[in-house]
């Protein structure tokens, strides 16, 4: 499977889910480049990417049945369908275990209770299993004896082929029926066919914060070195963010905190402001500097990271006034000393004014814009 994975430092686990991304997502096939607003399962069938954010009460349950957070969660609200999405680059004993937890604590009533609190309007869960073509069969096998297992939730596989003459993987299925119709007749006839993705996508919720960190400072650093930057495109909002990478499935909070260490650990970025989560863009920034310390923080582990962000001031890169206020009329005597003021002498005085720059302005990263409502 190593060998399907264009990107050294992407894992084959993380090639597949980056590979389901790209089918809701449509990656244009070089680094840096656009998210296009549709990509064949959300054009064709109406699916659509969700944050898996289920809270920790329900993240202990889990954990006590033996399961975990999906890969990644999706809709297609026209079907009333909720799918799980599964990526096993590898099936081992122990894989085959925790996939047999995992089925199990998805098809329960505790989840669907979950669930059902969360899209009151869907009727349905499914759950997909995405793997290299050659896995497919051995997988299928397991499922098949799951199956005499009353009240399993409806499960299909999907096998994955490179074609890289093509520059294409197709993605043909293993394995099951899908509840929707149109998708089903498309997997039992053509599959479907993406571009393999060149770009690190921000889809998997378990993606380690030293790796999530760095690909949002390389994405800030490729529109910094893009053009030359107005004052109000350097302040950066997390609406602005999100417009400009839907592919950024997190929450408000974990996006603050990936800024927040970001600004910590490479401070020539800009200044990052804790209240409003807004990123303000240096004027001169070092862009070779910043790509220097972008490469460390990838090559970090998470306790390295740790370690180094304690060792840095918490002052550094980071800016905790609140928005300036609206200029206020303010007489001369109150500004100046008394005694500085006489009948006899007046001195010139100028009050500085201040300007609030407008946040609302477009921020033109690359991206261009998709409605994750």
């Amino acid at each position: 499977m190593r060998g399907y994975c264009p990107m050294g430092r992407m894992t084959p686990h993380e090639f597949l889910i980056n590979i389901m991304g790209s089918t809701v997502l449509n990656i244009v096939p070089f680094p840096s480049a656009p998210i296009a607003p549709s990509g064949v399962l959300v054009n064709k069938f109406g699916y659509t990417i969700r944050l898996p954010n289920f809270g920790e009460t329900v993240n202990d349950l889990m954990k006590k049945k033996g399961a975990k957070v999906p890969d990644l969660l999706l809709v297609n609200e026209e079907e009333g369908l909720l799918i799980i999405v599964e990526c096993k680059s590898d099936f081992t004993f122990e894989m085959e275990e925790r996939l047999s937890k995992q089925i199990e604590f998805y098809s329960s009533e505790d989840f669907q209770a979950i669930w059902k609190e969360m899209f009151p309007d869907l009727n349905n869960l499914e759950i997909w299993i995405f793997s290299s073509e050659n896995l497919g069969e051995k997988i299928a096998n397991f499922i098949s004896r799951k199956g005499k297992i009353k009240n399993l939730a409806n499960i299909v596989i999907w096998g994955i082929e490179l074609r890289k003459a093509r520059e294409e993987v197709h993605i043909q299925k293993v394995y099951g029926t899908h509840l929707d119709s149109k998708l089903n007749e498309q997997m039992e006839s053509e599959g479907l066919i993406c571009s393999p993705p060149r770009t690190e996508l921000l889809v998997d919720p378990t993606l380690a914060y030293g790796e999530r960190v760095f690909r949002i400072g390389r994405r800030i650093l490729s529109f910094i070195a893009s053009s030359y930057l107005t004052e109000k495109e350097r302040i950066v909002t997390l609406q602005d963010f999100r417009e400009r990478y839907p592919d950024a499935i997190m929450t408000d909070g974990e996006m603050k905190k990936c800024l927040r260490y970001l600004l910590k650990l490479v401070p020539e970025i800009g200044e990052y402001n804790s209240a409003t989560g807004e990123l303000i863009l240096a004027k001169r920034p070092s862009l070779d500097k910043i790509k220097t310390k972008l490469e460390n923080i990838q090559k970090k582990t998470e306790e390295e990271i740790k370690i180094e962000l304690a060792r840095i001031s918490k002052k550094v890169g980071v800016v905790k006034a609140k928005r300036p206020k609206a200029r206020q009329e303010t007489k001369l005597t109150e500004w100046l000393h008394k005694k500085a003021v006489s009948e006899s002498s007046y001195l010139p005085f100028c009050i500085p004014r201040v300007e609030i720059l407008d946040r609302n302005g477009a921020f033109p990263f690359g991206f261009i814009s998709q409605d994750q409502s």
